[in-house]
């Protein structure tokens, strides 16, 4: 009886130590402590329905984000850096991105010593509330309201207020990457790419008109006579994409900061970022930001429809890329998909629409 009772016990001990081995495993091993991993691909399925840039269910992107609560978002948050760096992982492996990046190069960080936070800026990112905002840190300003600073003032003579990590001595830079959060946002890229033709080509803007404009008519414009006056001003999307997928643009010329890579504005696989930001949830994420460096009651970041009164760019995507022949399409998704990977943009529903679906986005 007793060595029953003995075999019993040991029984039930084995039992329960395997159990709880078990569990500290499920919890050490999940990230977001869900004791189930089918859990864990419901909720890593649920954030990107949520989040996606086309809802495959036709539920507005607005609405969505209302349903989400906070732990959602911080979880999303750390999808986002866990990406980021995984897949810069895989980059390096692969010998794909070089091994150091000199500071020179890192004239887009913007630097604030006194809260300690570094911002790269990409052009149509939001970019200009962005500064807006590091602009009112410096102190500098005569309002905390951001929509006080006129757009055209901020990138131009406001832009001496500011600080880039490319203008600190170099031996600096090492300990300010180190010790500084830093900050960048990103868009689905091309949004991002159609959004940068609207403002350029089909607004007011001379200097593009001037800078690109005529140079993109005279080489890609068919029935261009040479004789003709070129203004720059009509360039028409086709044109443009055939100027950006063209080899000696790519080559020789390379890219204006408003239409170039993440990687190359930002060396998003060297500078170890602590926050991604995206323009799809850019209020959350910029309330988030404003919250964590304790200035959200100091400024209120100016909401999309205070500043922009435009019809939304991603509501023009298709009847845009529909004027775009197939071989160009492919060429642009050529280009532009690493920044899709890196920080885990879907193959995008606009190509989806023309071309075959791409695997393993």
């Amino acid at each position: 009886m007793r060595v029953r009772m003995k075999k019993l016990r040991n029984f039930v001990l084995t039992a329960f130590v395997s159990i709880a081995v078990l569990f500290l495993y499920s919890m050490w091993s999940n990230p977001i402590g869900q004791s189930s991993k089918s859990k864990l691909v419901a909720r890593k399925d649920f954030l990107r329905k949520k989040t996606g840039i086309y809802s495959r269910n036709d539920q507005p992107l607005g609405s969505l984000l209302k349903e989400m609560g906070e732990k959602d978002f911080e979880y999303l948050r750390k999808e986002r850096l866990y990406n980021l760096r995984k897949k810069c992982e895989k980059a390096q492996e692969a010998k794909l991105v070089k091994k150091n990046v000199p500071a020179k190069k890192l004239g887009h960080i913007i630097v604030n010593d006194q809260y300690k936070v570094l911002y790269c800026y990409i052009p149509k990112v939001a970019c200009t509330n962005m500064k807006r905002v590091f602009l009112i840190l410096t102190g500098k300003m005569n309002s905390t309201n951001p929509l006080a600073l006129k757009s055209g003032d901020v990138h131009m003579k406001l832009d001496k207020h500011l600080k880039y990590l490319d203008s600190y001595p170099e031996e600096e830079v090492p300990e300010i990457l180190r010790t500084y959060k830093k900050l960048i946002f990103v868009r689905e890229p091309l949004e991002r790419l159609l959004s940068a033709y609207r403002n350029k080509f089909t607004e007011k803007s001379p200097y593009f008109h001037k800078r690109f404009g005529r140079r993109i008519i005279r080489r890609f414009r068919n029935g261009y006579n040479g004789s003709q006056e070129i203004l720059g001003n009509d360039v028409t999307f086709l044109e443009f994409v055939k100027y950006i997928t063209h080899p000696n643009t790519i080559e020789n010329e390379g890219y204006n900061e408003h239409w170039a890579h993440y990687s190359a504005l930002c060396h998003p696989c060297h500078v170890q970022y602590d926050f991604v930001g995206k323009y799809e949830t850019i209020d959350e994420d910029v309330n988030f930001v404003l919250k964590d460096l304790k200035i959200d009651q100091l400024i209120a970041f100016p909401r999309r429809n205070a500043t922009y009164q435009k019809s939304k760019t991603k509501d023009q995507l298709e009847s845009f890329y529909s004027t775009i022949p197939k071989d160009l399409l492919g060429k642009l998704w050529k280009i532009y998909h690493t920044d899709y990977r890196l920080f885990d943009y879907p193959y995008p529903a606009v190509l989806e629409k023309f071309l075959a679906p791409e695997e393993d986005v």
